[in-house]
C-alpha cells in the first residue's frame, strides 16, 4: 500500500462483526478476568469491541514491520451485548512525514444500530521507505 496516497478523511474499511459469546470467554480467559459481570450480563468487555476494530484497520492498511503503534485513545460511549452486530469502520484523520518517519492517525468508530458504542484514535509511526505488501 503506498501510504503517501492516503489522505486525511479516506475511509479504510467499514463492516459489520457479530462479536460472538467464543470471543468474550478467550479474553476473559487471556487478561484472567474471573471477576463474572460480563458473562452475567451477556456484555462485551470494551477493550473487546476496541480490539476488533484496530485489528481490521490495520488489516486494511497492511501494516508493514517496523511500524511502531505509538498510542490510542479510546472512549467507550454504550454496552455492547454479546451477539450484537457491530459496525466498524475506520478513517485516516493524519498522514504526515517528519525527518523520515510517516506519522498516521486513524479514527475508530463501532457503532450498534443508531448508538455509538466507541470512538477512537489510534497513532503509528512508520519509517518512510516501508509499504506494505501490494
Amino acid at each position: 500500500m503506498d501510504f503517501a496516497t492516503l489522505e486525511p478523511g479516506h475511509q479504510l474499511f467499514s463492516q459489520r462483526i457479530t462479536i460472538a459469546s467464543d470471543s468474550v470467554v478467550a479474553y476473559l480467559a487471556a487478561v484472567d478476568d474471573r471477576s463474572g459481570p460480563y458473562a452475567q450480563e451477556g456484555i462485551v468487555p470494551p477493550m473487546v469491541v476496541a480490539a476488533l476494530g484496530m485489528s481490521q484497520a490495520m488489516k486494511a492498511i497492511e501494516l508493514p514491520a517496523g511500524a511502531v503503534h505509538t498510542g490510542q485513545e479510546l472512549r467507550f460511549q454504550a454496552a455492547v451485548d454479546v451477539g450484537a452486530g457491530v459496525d466498524y469502520s475506520a478513517m485516516v484523520v493524519q498522514n504526515s512525514v517528519r525527518r523520515g518517519t510517516r506519522f498516521m492517525a486513524l479514527e475508530i468508530t463501532a457503532d450498534v444500530g443508531e448508538t455509538r458504542a466507541l470512538t477512537g484514535r489510534v497513532s503509528l509511526a512508520i519509517p518512510e521507505g516501508i509499504e506494505g505488501e501490494e
